[in-house]
């Protein structure tokens, strides 16, 4: 009986301890998110929310162990460069990178702090890893693959809408420049965009917007003679635009085409992003507990979907034939 009093006065003793100096706090770990724009479109909602719902299924949740530094530079690259250093003050433990300039500020900033990449155009070329399978620095996560998508793209267009003869594309080459492509690359890239064009027998027109206040001049040029469609560049700008674009369109009565579906255009192609944000969770998570990015492979996308907007469609007299509907991945009705 004396043993027992004892053992259930120590239980309490140890409850009154536990009580008055509290329990080991829980460490809550910080992610900074640098992105291109904050869209909350639907779409774009479904991504954010596979992301969020990876992390929550291996162990980090927000609000409980985890919390969420949202940036989005709007269209603005140098942000970047002042996100990253806010980032670092706040002590990050890993930080997810939309783009190359997005992660290359990261690195200006820190040699030290995790990086995921989302969406970085060929890292090994522009010399922000050593290698897909040994990546040696601190930088892992998903590549992207947008300029070499841009043949695919029109040949998708034109079997889509076969009336049409000259397209618009919208892109920016200060955006490849900052993500670390150089002039020879660059003048590759839009040889080899301009070559497929020609090879489908489409009329190429290329218009470069270097900055968001670079668009009232360009609409004006697209209103004085319009194209027959618009391709959407996969760059900073042209996301930060993304109402603008479409509005435009609308007026114009074309059709869009993007590389990213949250983006609202009539068509698009491109790696599916609700499973890359789940992958870029893993990341994130295998980095949180430890892992350092250099020894993380990184990956390439390997499913990719064609996506027709038949609302948009609908809102500039665009009629989608069972042989589009056939061939898409996804209707969004």
């Amino acid at each position: 009986m004396m043993a027992r009093h004892f053992l259930v006065a120590t239980v309490l003793a140890l409850g009154l301890l536990s009580a008055a100096f509290g329990q080991p706090a829980t460490k809550v770990y910080r992610v900074g998110w640098l992105g291109y724009t904050a869209y909350n479109t639907p779409e774009d909602d479904r991504n954010i929310a596979a992301f969020r719902q990876r992390l929550r299924e291996l162990g980090f949740v927000e609000g409980t162990n985890l919390v969420i530094e949202w940036r989005y530079a709007e269209g603005h690259n140098e942000r970047y460069a002042d996100f990253a250093a806010e980032l670092v003050r706040l002590k990050a433990d890993a930080v997810v990178a939309g783009s190359g300039a997005a992660a290359r500020a990261v690195m200006a900033t820190s040699r030290t702090l995790p990086i995921v990449t989302l969406a970085a155009p060929d890292p090994v070329r522009s010399g922000l890893v050593s290698s897909l399978a040994r990546p040696g620095g601190q930088l892992t996560g998903l590549t992207n693959l947008p300029d070499d998508l841009v043949p695919k793209q029109l040949e998708l267009l034109k079997d889509a809408v076969p009336a049409v003869k000259r397209v618009a594309y919208l892109r920016c080459s200060r955006c490849f420049a900052m993500s670390g492509a150089g002039e020879a690359e660059i003048a590759t890239n839009f040889r080899v965009h301009a070559e497929a064009a020609s090879r489908l027998g489409l009329v190429w027109q290329p218009l470069d917007l270097t900055d968001s206040a670079d668009f009232a001049g360009i609409a004006a040029k697209l209103r004085s003679d319009p194209p027959d469609a618009l391709l959407l560049g996969a760059n900073q700008i042209t996301f930060a635009l993304q109402r603008e674009w479409l509005a435009l369109a609308n007026e114009l009565r074309v059709p869009t085409f993007a590389s990213y579906r949250a983006l609202g255009a009539t068509f698009s192609y491109g790696p599916e992003y609700a499973g890359a944000m789940r992958r870029v969770a893993e990341y994130v998570a295998r980095i949180l507990r430890g892992a350092w990015p250099g020894e993380l492979p990184m990956e390439q996308p390997t499913l990719f979907e064609f996506v027709v907007n038949a609302k948009a469609a609908r809102a500039i007299g665009l009629e989608v034939t069972s042989h589009v509907r056939l061939r898409a991945d996804v209707i969004l009705d």
